[in-house]
């Protein structure tokens, strides 16, 4: 190796490791990620939120909801409470905004505080959402306010950074009570013209609150000081007394890490020793493996043979007639779609899960008692026909059709 490699190969060295360390001493940025999880102690995580909550409401009375609110409902049918949902964006598909307005129906409370609503909900109450913006300059931080004069402060409430803010357009004044309102920051803290972003409407038995201003759950405005009154003002419209189902479903930020390397690369030390020992190996590949290098022989993949001994198999029992086991075969491989396909858990099938196994599928609950129904027929038999074969396949190609016509809701 020349003197003049060596000079080169240090000073590349040495130009890494100056980099990596002033990347090491500089602060770490805000991160601004719009979580909304209660785990995240980032500005717009909302651990702050939750804990309050937790110490405002029994521990018995606050449950986290994990899974999707359909589910939910659909295994807790008797629960009642209040279901709050608080993200940059909220959208349930329609068997689960059916099954949530149905529930409210019987006397529950829906809460949603998001940028984004679910349009399906809106047209369902009859209102019409807009954004703020200011034709003047283009700071958008808002001003929020309570409207209840037991509840109202001073002075509204400034979020000084610049957000998308969401407003109420059009309502149905007969039905529905303004509870907050909203205006962009324009060098004073007064609202002159208030829209609406807080309001509440009943729905049968029960009631609904929307809110268009999610950051005020957020960890960065509950710290800021006395903000927290607002979002502790927010929640007087709900019940103390039943419990708080919060979602942990629709959110933005992660409940759990699927990285290997999270660790490594969440920690901004572990990162840049990781990343050097990477540009180290790369540099010693490239100096090192001009001379070592050697050709590598090509090597045939071993081919799939799944699919051909599938084939081989099934056609050696249809030809020997056997058509009772291929019917066996047929009922575990269906079950196992119904627990991976269409994700429903069961230990025996009964009313319920068919119920459960006909909403995801998109079939009607009596073709899919049908089908359960021949299942159990052939199961009785000793043996079957080749047409009993063909019309339990018939059965159950059909069924998984009209499943696929649904199956991107899933």
């Amino acid at each position: 190796m020349s003197k003049t490699l060596k000079i080169f190969i240090f000073a590349i060295i040495g130009i890494v490791g100056l980099l990596t360390y002033l990347e090491a001493v500089e602060p770490e940025p805000i991160n601004w990620f719009p979580s909304y999880s209660k785990a995240d102690k980032i500005p717009l995580g909302t651990y702050v939120a939750y804990n309050l909550i937790k110490e405002a409401f029994d521990e018995y009375d606050l449950k986290d909801i994990n899974q999707p609110p359909y589910e939910f409902l659909s295994d807790n049918d008797t629960i009642n409470g209040t279901y709050m949902f608080i993200n940059g964006s909220i959208g349930f598909d329609k068997s689960e905004l059916d099954k949530i307005l149905t529930w409210v129906e019987k006397g529950n409370t829906l809460f949603v505080s998001a940028k984004n609503i679910e349009s399906a909900l809106l047209d369902t109450l009859n209102i019409d959402t807009d954004r703020l913006v200011s034709l003047d300059d283009i700071n958008t931080k808002p001003l929020v306010e309570l409207t209840n004069n037991t509840l109202k402060s001073e002075t509204p409430f400034l979020y000084d950074r610049n957000v998308d803010n969401l407003y109420f357009s059009e309502i149905d004044t007969a039905n529905m009570t303004v509870l907050g309102t909203i205006q962009l920051y324009q060098d004073t803290l007064q609202i002159k013209e208030a829209n609406i972003n807080y309001l509440e409407t009943a729905f049968g038995n029960g009631k609904i609150l929307l809110h268009t201003f999610p950051e005020a759950f957020g960890n960065y405005f509950m710290l800021k000081d006395n903000h927290y009154t607002y979002t502790q003002n927010l929640l007087a419209y709900i019940n103390p007394t039943e419990k708080i189902l919060w979602d942990r479903y629709y959110k933005s930020g992660k409940t759990f890490y699927t990285s290997p390397l999270f660790l490594l690369l969440n920690n901004r030390y572990l990162k840049w020793a990781y990343y050097f020992i990477l540009i180290g190996t790369v540099l010693f590949v490239i100096f090192e493996g001009k001379r070592k290098q050697r050709s590598i022989p090509i090597v045939e993949p071993l081919k799939n043979q799944t699919l051909s001994f599938t084939k081989t198999i099934s056609g050696m029992y249809y030809q020997k007639e056997k058509h009772k086991e291929i019917a066996t075969k047929q009922n575990l491989l269906f079950l196992e779609y119904i627990r991976n396909t269409l994700r429903i858990s069961f230990d025996h099938i009964d009313d319920k899960v068919i119920r459960n196994i006909a909403a995801r599928s998109n079939n009607s609950i009596e073709d899919t008692k049908t089908l359960f129904r021949y299942f159990d027929t052939i199961h009785q038999k000793s043996s079957i026909n080749k047409d009993e074969l063909t019309h339990l396949y018939t059965l159950i190609t059909t069924f998984k059709n009209q499943s696929k016509k649904d199956i991107k809701v899933l």
